[in-house]
């Protein structure tokens, strides 16, 4: 295979049976210790995890969990590294957002007429922003932001970071004024963080975390859940808890609103990709996108490109 995967494994029946069977031996995300205990699907396998973080599937067999900071992790079948081993160089970051999770704002899922992969793609596509999003995100963030934009990839993860817009970082000023945010960091950026093979994190501001969760339906045909996370220094307080309602009901309109820009466009892809003649070129801000299909074509079992020589990290090197 070249840099990507061939265009069957969007659509083909067979190749898709074979990435479900690989999905459930890998670390899949299913929620925060602060929701505990909860129920949810994983991959179709209702997960039920206890107060104690043990889990089980609807036929009460026991399934292998482990957290990293808040965030629970479960493995549905076979064996393999730790989570600490499998997260690597992430797992500090997805740490210091740990402490971040514990009031949850809103929740939502968008299903989309394209293969999983394809949003995977599209969530670390650095380009899209101001053709796709160029009302909503693209405004959010500092007009040079190929001048500040940091990327830092490790194989199957990576991270990136953008500044925020003044009028953007403004405006969070603005809201931490009135409700007191949590900040865990101060800074005025928009960090994203990709957990290999399904997961990426977002937060703005130091403050407001958002996480997706990339689900496989069919071959062509998946679905994004995402939960958005806000706390404040003083939540009980009247006022603060009013206005954090009100922001919420704003920020989960922002979030669905972008969701559903990259919707068509992940749709688009998806009914393209078997009519293409030669493989696409990626672009010095798409490489990401390279290490995702390697790795991915690596736990396939597949015969992959050699190792990019510009990553730092790649799997099975933590």
């Amino acid at each position: 295979m070249g840099e990507m995967l061939p265009a069957r494994w969007f659509d083909d029946p067979q190749c898709h049976a074979r990435e479900m069977a690989a999905l459930r031996r890998q670390w899949l995300y299913v929620g925060t210790r602060f929701e505990a205990p909860l129920t949810r699907s994983v991959l179709g396998t209702p997960v039920t995890l206890d107060s104690s973080l043990k889990a089980t599937d609807d036929q009460g067999r026991p399934l292998e969990t482990d957290a990293y900071g808040a965030f629970v992790f479960v493995r549905l079948e076979g064996n393999g590294p730790s989570l600490a081993e499998h997260l690597g160089p992430v797992a500090g970051h997805l740490a210091r957002l740990s402490g971040q999770c514990d009031q949850p704002i809103a929740d939502d899922h968008v299903e989309f007429a394209a293969n999983w992969k394809a949003l995977v793609e599209n969530t670390m596509d650095d380009f899209h922003g101001s053709t796709v999003h160029p009302t909503t995100i693209h405004p959010a963030v500092h007009a040079d932001w190929q001048t500040h934009l940091e990327t830092r990839r490790f194989g199957r993860h990576s991270t990136s970071s953008w500044r925020l817009s003044e009028g953007t970082e403004a405006w969070w000023r603005r809201i931490d004024a009135k409700a007191g945010l949590r900040r865990v960091v101060d800074h005025a950026r928009y960090d994203h963080c990709f957990v290999f093979p399904n997961l990426y994190v977002a937060s703005f501001y130091g403050a407001m975390v958002i996480t997706h969760t990339v689900t496989p339906l069919a071959p062509d045909r998946s679905r994004l859940d995402w939960r958005l996370f806000l706390p404040v220094t003083a939540p009980d307080k009247p006022a603060v808890a009013a206005f954090r309602r009100s922001l919420a009901t704003l920020l989960a309109h922002s979030a669905r609103t972008v969701i559903l820009e990259d919707q068509p466009l992940c749709e688009r892809v998806q009914q393209a990709r078997g009519a293409a003649q030669v493989a696409g070129v990626l672009g010095r801000r798409e490489r990401r996108i390279a290490d995702f299909h390697h790795a991915w074509a690596r736990t396939l079992g597949l015969d992959a490109p050699p190792r990019p020589a510009d990553a730092l990290y790649e799997e099975g090197d933590a």
